[in-house]
């Protein structure tokens, strides 16, 4: 939907697009939020702690594809989302996931520059440009907590450093 506000337009095809990883991102927090609690329960509350933090960033993503929208005249739409994973064979299968979610925002993010740039659509291109860096920082360490936690194994004690090491990553 759009409104008769005096900027630069988006092209339909691209603001659709644009909403449409709103609901990615949405969906992105909601699956973080189920994997800590996962991992709360089974007492990793520094994992959670940062499995929460990366929630918190993937609202504040979705939060800035809606202004992005609504500040070039179309109102952001929000879609039904299916309900998040909520169990893991164990920690490293619930990181595999986690992995491929920040692969999934970095090809999304990647498709999305390609569309502006088709649309010769600068604005939409420099305001995506700017989530490139965190991506490829976030994509890097979900492979390298994932690497840890299969160096780890079954080993406790070294998944307790691992949570441990999560939680001072979380600031929590």
């Amino acid at each position: 939907m759009t409104n008769n506000r005096d900027t630069v337009r988006l092209d339909p095809a691209l603001a659709e697009a644009l909403n449409e990883h709103v609901s990615v991102e949405a969906k992105s927090a909601f699956q973080y939020h189920a994997m800590a609690s996962w991992a709360e329960v089974r007492g990793l509350t520094g994992t959670a702690a940062w499995l929460r933090g990366e929630a918190e960033g993937e609202m504040s993503h979705m939060l800035q594809f809606v202004d992005h929208l609504n500040d070039r005249g179309y109102q952001a739409t929000f879609h039904a989302m299916p309900v998040p994973k909520s169990e893991w064979s164990d920690l490293a299968a619930m990181f595999e996931q986690v992995v491929e979610m920040e692969r999934n925002l970095c090809r999304q993010i990647d498709n999305l520059i390609d569309t502006a740039h088709t649309q010769r659509d600068h604005f939409t291109s420099s305001f995506l440009q700017g989530f490139v860096p965190q991506q490829i920082s976030d994509m890097a360490e979900a492979d390298e907590i994932l690497d840890r936690i299969r160096i780890a194994g079954s080993d406790g004690h070294a998944t307790i450093l691992i949570d441990q090491e999560l939680r001072g990553r979380s600031g929590k």
